[in-house]
C-alpha cells in the first residue's frame, strides 16, 4: 500500500467511524436529538480532522517514514552476486566519510581502467546495478557495488535522499584509494544514487575519470513539491514544507544543501554522461535537461531512452544503454 492510499483509507475509515457513531447513537440510545448533536460533533470532528491529518500529521510522519527507508522485500529476497554472472568479486566492508560500515562487493578488471562505483536508489540494494555492473566487469572495468546506509547489509541509519549518502560515496573512494590502490574512479549512480555521486564529484577530482548519471533529480524542494503533486495532488504549503521541515530536523541539514544544480557547477572538466527515461513521470525529462544545461563541462552528453519510466533507462534497452556507456568512457 503506498502513501496517498494509506492516507485516502485512514479517511475513509474516519467517515464510517462518523456514520456508524450516528447509527448507533440514533438506534440504540432512541434519543434523536442526542444522537443529531453527537453526530453533528463527529462530523465537524472529522471535517477538521481529515485536513489537520493530510497537511499536518501526514508530512511529519511520510518524511519519518523515509528517513527510515530501507531495502524493498522483493529486492530482499534477491540471491544473486557477481558469481552469478561469471564474475570473479570478493566481499569487501568500509567505513562511510561518518563512520557507518557499509557492504559490497570488489570485481577485479584490467588495472589500466578504472574502477567504476556503482551506487543504487531509494530503497534498492547493489543489487539494482548487478547485471550492468557485471557486464562492464567483462568489458575489464573493476567495479566496486555497495548498499547506501540502512539499506541491503550496510548499517542502519537515517537517509537523506542523496546529500548523506554523498558520505557513503566518498567513503567508497576512499576504500578504493587508501586499501585497495586504486587511483582512478567513474562514479555511477541511479535516482539517489546519481544525485550522491554529484554531490561526492568535488571531492573526488581530479581522480574522477568521468560520471554516468541515470534519472537524478533537481533540488529537495523540487522533487518533494512535483512527488506531492504527482501523487497526492497536494500543493507545496504546507505539505512539502513540513516534510522538508522534518526531514533537515532529523538529518541535520538545510534543504537547500540538497541541490543537484549547485553540486554540477564544480565539473569543469569532468567528462559527464546523463541517462534518462522519456517517460520518467517522477523525476521528468526536463528536470534533466536542466541540470545538464547546468553542468559547466564541454565533455558531456545526454541520452534519453523512449519509452523507459524512472531509473528503467537499462532495463528498456541494455544493449544501447552498455554502448553508450562503453563508448562514452572510452573517449574519455
Amino acid at each position: 500500500m503506498n502513501s496517498i492510499e494509506l492516507i485516502l483509507l485512514i479517511s475513509c475509515g474516519c467517515a464510517v467511524v462518523a456514520f456508524a457513531l450516528w447509527l448507533v447513537t440514533r438506534t440504540l440510545l432512541r434519543l434523536p436529538g442526542i444522537a443529531w448533536r453527537l453526530f453533528k460533533g463527529a462530523l465537524i470532528s472529522l471535517l477538521l480532522g481529515v485536513p489537520i491529518f493530510i497537511f499536518l500529521v501526514s508530512p511529519l510522519a511520510l518524511s519519518f517514514l523515509v528517513t527510515r527507508a530501507t531495502t524493498r522485500p522483493s529486492d530482499e529476497l534477491l540471491i544473486d552476486t557477481p558469481a552469478s554472472y561469471g564474475v570473479k568479486y570478493r566481499e569487501v566492508e568500509f567505513s562511510s566519510r561518518d563512520g557507518l560500515t557499509l557492504k559490497g562487493w570488489l570485481t577485479e578488471g584490467t588495472k589500466s581502467k578504472p574502477t567504476i562505483i556503482a551506487c543504487h536508489g531509494l530503497f534498492r540494494s547493489r543489487q539494482e546495478l548487478l547485471k550492468r555492473s557485471c557486464r562492464l566487469a567483462e568489458e575489464g572495468f573493476s567495479v566496486l557495488l555497495f548498499d547506501f546506509r540502512s539499506h541491503g547489509k550496510s548499517d542502519d541509519e537515517s537517509i537523506s535522499l542523496g546529500l548523506l549518502e554523498s558520505w557513503d560515496v566518498l567513503g567508497a573512494y576512499d576504500f578504493l584509494k587508501q586499501t585497495e590502490g586504486r587511483q582512478q574512479v567513474v562514479l555511477m549512480g541511479v535516482s539517489m544514487g546519481a544525485v550522491a555521486v554529484l554531490h561526492a564529484a568535488e571531492q573526488i577530482q581530479p581522480d574522477l575519470r568521468a560520471l554516468l548519471v541515470d534519472s537524478p533529480f533537481l533540488s529537495l524542494k523540487d522533487t518533494l513539491t512535483h512527488h506531492a503533486k504527482l501523487f497526492f495532488g497536494l500543493p507545496s504549503f504546507p505539505f512539502v514544507d513540513l516534510f522538508i521541515w522534518n526531514m533537515g530536523r532529523i538529518n541535520g541539514y538545510e534543504a537547500e544543501d540538497l541541490d543537484t544544480l549547485a553540486a554540477v557547477r564544480s565539473l569543469r572538466d569532468v567528462p559527464v554522461l546523463m541517462l534518462h527515461g522519456q517517460d520518467d513521470r517522477r523525476i521528468p525529462l526536463s528536470t534533466a535537461q536542466t541540470i545538464f544545461q547546468g553542468i559547466p563541462s564541454e565533455q558531456k552528453k545526454i541520452v534519453v531512452f523512449q519509452g523507459a519510466s524512472h531509473g528503467a533507462a537499462y532495463r528498456s534497452d541494455p544493449e544501447l544503454y552498455l554502448a553508450e556507456v562503453l563508448g562514452f568512457l572510452g573517449e574519455h
